[in-house]
This record gives C-alpha cells, structure tokens and sequence, in this order.
C-alpha cells in the first residue's frame, strides 16, 4: 500500500511539473481518419455500475494524492459523442484522469485532442497533456494544451513528435484543477500515430 501511494505521489508531482516541452510540429485531426485511436474508451463508455469499475480504461487521481473524492462519474445525460461523457463535479481539489498507457515509438508523430464543457461560474481551466514514458517508467516528454472551458464543448490539441530514443509507451492526462460550482465534462478523447518521420 505504501509503495502505490509514493508511486501515485510521484506521477502527480511529475504531471504538475511546470516543465512541458512545446513542438513545433502541427498536426490535425483530419490526418487521423482510418488509423487506430490508442486510447482505450476515449468516449467513458460505461463498464460497470461500479464507480470503481466503471472508467475502464482510466485512472483518476487527485491532488493532493490522499483527498477522498468521489467528484467523478459516468454522465449518461451529457456527450459530445456516443452517450456518455465522464463529469467531474466541483471539488476543493485537482482532479486528474490518467489514460491506460499506449505503445509510443521514436519517430512517430502524434496528434492528441480532447472535448471539454462545463457550466462553473469559474470557467476553470482544463491543462491536456500528453507524455512519454522509458521502459522504467521514467517521463521522457511532456507536451500540454490549456483549454479555458465554457458552456459549448471545446476542443484541446496538441501536436507531438522528436520523441526521445528509448521512450516505450505513453499516457494522456487530462488535469482540471479546483473550483467552487457547477462541473466539468471531458468526451472524445484521443491519440492517434499520424506521421512517421524518415530515419536516415
């Protein structure tokens, strides 16, 4: 038990690091049509009754990492997509949620997008990220996109690539911080492989 407590302690300090890398590489979602989408239920598909259960395919921290909250749960009456939409409710902490890790290559190029919407007063900011990872489990890259939210769904991406060498797999990780009404809805995530850069 102590052990995955230092390890969810560690992954949160790593994902609010304020040190992420820009790219200067632009991708779009129209280059994603016919590939795979590497996140596992991008669209909170619900798998069980269980809330412990339910966000197959996800992890959901907070911060700090030993806050008991119970903000997040499976919306069957709000989606940008399908049926459902994961919302996270107001909360006095940051709530993170952690996709199931993706095999990521070097020379790959990848975009990343996310849909978020809330009805705060506060409009809080949502911070996309994507990040890469060694064998070890030691980050290798870190990109983010910040998405100010408002009633309408609004679209996050990032465009990544010059992966490091050794880099194995990847995460997305979608970070909403505190506030003090209302919610939070994330819908249509994902990951896509849609470059692949010349090795001389």
């Amino acid at each position: 038990m102590r052990k995955l407590l230092l390890a969810a302690i560690a992954m949160m300090t790593l994902l609010l690091s304020s040190c992420f890398v820009s790219s200067s590489l632009v991708f779009n979602e129209s280059q994603t049509k016919g590939l795979p989408n590497l996140i596992a239920n991008p669209g909170f598909d619900p798998y069980s009754l269980d809330a412990a259960t339910a966000l197959q395919g996800w992890r959901v921290d907070h911060d700090p990492p030993d806050a008991e909250g119970d903000n997040v749960v499976i919306d069957t009456n709000v989606a940008l997509e399908g049926k459902t939409s994961v919302r996270i409710d107001a909360a006095e902490y940051a709530t993170i949620i952690i996709s199931d890790p993706f095999e990521v290559i070097r020379y790959g190029g990848y975009f990343i997008k996310a849909n978020v919407r809330s009805d705060s007063s506060e409009r809080p900011e949502v911070v996309l990220r994507y990040i890469t990872f060694k064998d070890d489990g030691k980050i290798y890259n870190r990109f983010r996109s910040k998405i100010r939210t408002s009633e309408e769904w609004k679209e996050g991406t990032i465009s990544a690539g010059f992966i490091k060498p050794g880099v194995s797999f990847g995460r997305v990780a979608i970070l909403v911080p505190p506030f003090k009404d209302g919610s939070v809805w994330i819908d249509d995530v994902g990951c896509w492989k849609v470059h692949h850069f010349r090795i001389d």
